[in-house]
């Protein structure tokens, strides 16, 4: 069970020195193809952090060729991830942990925002077995190990502005965050599927998902995963799928979810954009933002094929032929 003082940090003093702790806010202007990420990772017992933020706007599978990029490495640590303010001009303070963050960021270019989460549900604990039907069978045995010995997601609204190299737009939309804490090795860490997609209110689909892109499109096994149906949160029991690729760049796919109360939703989807994005050094995340069709209603939201380098540089033999 996810508390409030699980959005503080989680290390120790005897914590190890490759102890992680992450924090994922997304943001979308979907009628102008826009998606960007939040996205931070802290090494506190080294006393650095990586922030990144990234904006995209098209089908271009080079990184550089989105809208906006500010990754930096090597960034001081904050003393608490409840209010802090970073040398690259990004602040997030929790306004109420868990349920009301604030978000704002003063970047080069013209480029800013200033946005409010506000969550609709709560927290999803992957690791609760009452809570989420696939964790009894995980929990020592399965996918991510310890780097993910705590995790969560929040499906929530998020508003506010965003000003990109000088436009401005409004920010109306439902997505959902994401945090993990444990020690994450740099290096042969395991390949996932995040993806949901989202119809305002009334519906988010989200799954957690196994992923060999060199040996087969098909996604799976089911590692955890939600739906949030008219306010009712419940984990899934079974999902399925699988994705079109232009190389690694997820181009349209379809998924398949049961949850425990027997609610089934089926969804396709296409993507309006997509990168290769490396938030940090040891993973690829080939990402695309998907127009989701969900029986005629018209949703939206992030397929993130998360993918070891040395994964890749494995395979590469394989992936060449996709």
């Amino acid at each position: 069970m996810i508390l409030p003082e699980h959005a503080e940090f989680q290390f120790g003093a005897d914590s190890p020195y490759d102890w992680c702790e992450t924090n994922f806010f997304p943001f979308a202007v979907p009628e102008h193809r826009i998606s960007g990420s939040i996205y931070l990772l802290s090494r506190p017992r080294l006393g650095v952090t990586m922030s990144d933020i990234v904006i995209q706007d098209r089908i271009a599978p080079e990184w550089e060729a989105q809208a906006y990029v500010d990754n930096q490495q090597h960034l001081p640590c904050p003393q608490s991830l409840l209010d802090y303010s970073l040398p690259n001009g990004l602040s997030v303070r929790a306004v109420k942990p868990l349920e009301h963050y604030q978000m704002s960021y003063e970047g080069i270019d013209d480029t800013s925002f200033e946005l409010e989460f506000r969550s609709l549900m709560s927290p999803f604990d992957m690791n609760d077995p009452d809570m989420d039907p696939m964790a009894a069978g995980r929990i020592g045995a399965g996918w991510g190990g310890a780097a993910f010995s705590g995790h969560y997601e929040i499906t929530g609204r998020i508003t506010g502005r965003l000003t990109l190299r000088g436009r401005e737009y409004a920010v109306d939309y439902v997505d959902t965050l994401d945090r993990s804490w444990g020690p994450r090795k740099e290096r042969a860490n395991g390949n996932a599927i995040w993806i949901h997609g989202s119809f305002g209110e009334e519906l988010t689909v989200h799954a957690f998902l196994g992923l060999d892109p060199a040996r087969t499109s098909a996604f799976g096994p089911l590692i955890s995963g939600y739906a949030l149906a008219d306010g009712e949160l419940s984990g899934l029991v079974a999902a399925e799928g699988g994705a079109e690729r232009h190389r690694l760049l997820p181009m349209s796919n379809t998924l398949h979810v049961t949850d425990k109360l027997g609610r089934s939703f089926s969804l396709t989807g296409a993507a309006i954009n997509g990168c290769v994005w490396a938030p940090f050094p040891s993973m690829v995340y080939a990402q695309s933002f998907m127009r989701w069709n969900w029986n005629g209603r018209i949703g939206h939201g992030v397929q993130q094929d998360v993918l070891s380098r040395a994964y890749l540089t494995r395979e590469r033999d394989l992936i060449a032929r996709i």
